[in-house]
């Protein structure tokens, strides 16, 4: 079997926990249950204790190879739940949805939900998709657009939606990418679909359509949920129009973006105003929203998100301008400070820390403040190129690498 075929088989998990003295155990932990976290943002809502970063390094607490895929890692309840494949050869292989004891990575079980994507340029394959979690379910989304439902307990099917099949959409160029949101009862989703299906809303139970509206293709972005005007409106970005919905699935607004098929996902700034970016000119707007009416506040070329999207707090935002790690202000796009030599990388924030991982696997901990670059820690915590975020839940850092043979696999790593 050739190297080209074996490339990123693997996934490592790595964790990165914290001691008593370091992580406040009368935390209230939420889990890591869709993409970006808990609200979508990727913030924690947990706290860390004041700790000297500097003295104590990480170190291996385990490592598991569980297979290729660009899914975040899940965790609630000490289970660990991710997308992942397996390739059997050069055209063939499958996707699963699979949980893991966050204790010590002993597999549970897992469901196939689909075929493998094949990347033919060589990025990676498997699922990108991150699935989104309940007390019953987990909900998955495979490259080739099938949303499943399987039981968090065994794994068993509950139900599948083939969006191809059903709906005419068409997979996007390096596989369906949109990770799905709960709202109430439903489950919706970017769905790509033909006849005014472009956005979905599935009951969660069953898989079966609530309400479907909108025009456009499948491409990598997620939808958001904000409340804004004591309203909550579920937010795409779609080719180059930004969407609201309302839960019911009426068009609340519309808004015509000066760039297109964003990969960032939106951000909410404040209580009225939404931060959306691109690589393309301009590099961000943001746009506020006042009685369903949407104005541009601000635009500018100070970040260009790519694939990895931005976090805010307190007036700044914090995100790769396209390789390189910045602080902007929400209200001006002044650039407060960069840090250059971190690649395309991600960024998750816990407490008034930013988790940084570098595309090559440095993880720093960095002040998420503006008044300059402060960095607390830095570890070579992965020894290969990481495109996945970290997650992380009650205390632990959850990251992805390509092992020394190219191959992705999975570690833990505690004491940061």
């Amino acid at each position: 079997m050739n190297s080209k075929i074996l490339y990123m088989w693997l996934i490592t998990l790595l964790i990165i926990s914290q001691t008593a003295t370091i992580y406040s155990q009368d935390n209230n932990s939420e889990g890591w249950t869709q993409f970006r976290g808990p609200n979508r943002n990727g913030i924690s809502t947990e706290n860390l204790s004041p700790y000297e970063w500097s003295e104590q390094k990480p170190e291996l607490i385990w490592k598991k190879e569980i297979g290729s895929g660009f899914s975040e890692l899940i965790i609630s309840d000490n289970i660990v739940y991710t997308m992942i494949s397996e390739q059997i050869d050069s055209v063939s292989g499958s996707e699963y949805i699979a949980a893991f004891d966050e204790s010590n990575a002993d597999e549970i079980w897992r469901s196939k939900v689909d075929s493998i994507f094949i990347d033919l340029d060589n990025w990676g394959n498997g699922p990108s998709s991150t699935p989104t979690i309940d007390e019953e379910y987990i909900y998955s989304f495979s490259s080739f657009g099938k949303l499943t439902a399987n039981s968090k307990k065994d794994g068993r099917l509950i139900w599948q939606v083939d969006f191809v099949k059903e709906f005419g959409s068409v997979p996007a160029r390096w596989g369906d990418a949109s990770s799905p949101i709960l709202v109430d009862e439903m489950l919706i989703m970017e769905a790509g679909g033909t006849d005014s299906r472009a956005f979905i809303a599935f009951n969660k139970k069953n898989g079966t359509v609530d309400w479907a509206f909108g025009n456009g293709d499948a491409y990598y972005n997620s939808p958001l949920l904000v409340t804004i005007d004591g309203q909550r409106q579920v937010i795409f970005t779609n080719g180059r129009t930004l969407y609201s919905f309302n839960t019911e699935g009426d068009t609340l607004w519309t808004y015509q973006m000066p760039f297109s098929n964003i990969k960032a996902m939106p951000v909410l700034i404040g209580q009225d105003k939404i931060f959306i970016s691109g690589v393309r000119n301009p590099g961000f707007i943001i746009v506020q929203i006042n009685n369903n009416k949407v104005n541009k506040v601000i635009d500018g070329n100070s970040m260009k998100n790519d694939y990895s999207s931005s976090c805010y707090l307190d007036g700044y935002i914090f995100g790769f301008h396209v390789a390189a790690l910045r602080c902007i202000s929400a209200e001006t796009g002044e650039v407060k400070w960069t840090k250059r030599g971190m690649g395309k990388g991600s960024l998750i924030m816990v407490d008034d820390k930013l988790l940084v991982l570098s595309d090559q696997g440095k993880l720093t901990i960095v002040d998420a403040i503006p008044d300059a670059y402060k960095e607390e820690s830095i570890i070579q915590a992965l020894n290969g190129k990481s495109w996945t975020a970290p997650s992380f839940s009650n205390g632990k850092v959850y990251l992805q690498e390509p092992n020394r043979n190219g191959m992705l696999q999975v570690k833990i790593v505690i004491n940061i």
